[in-house]
């Protein structure tokens, strides 16, 4: 199976396509800091999550729109941390 994996903002965004009940695809997507292996002892472990409704026509769009969503929550992340910080 295809995987899409890009590099934004010291992240590394992996999706993975999947295909859903119909012929529509959805994707899964885990975002590491950049050179962490995401694992439970690592200082940031990995965040994973799922898109289950919507569907996409094919696995390509659904990868476009997996990193997409990682991005946005990759911004968010970001700006809540430096709202944190004050």
């Amino acid at each position: 199976m295809q995987m899409t994996t890009e590099e934004y903002k010291g992240f590394t965004i992996v999706v993975t396509p999947v295909k859903d009940k119909g012929d529509l695809w959805d994707f899964d997507y885990r975002i590491t800091k950049t050179g962490q292996g995401g694992q439970d002892t690592d200082p940031a472990p990995a965040i994973t999550r799922s898109q289950t409704a919507g569907g996409h026509a094919t696995a390509e769009i659904a990868c476009v729109a997996g990193v997409q969503v990682a991005r946005t929550e990759i911004d968010n992340l970001l700006a809540l941390a430096q709202t944190a910080a004050g």
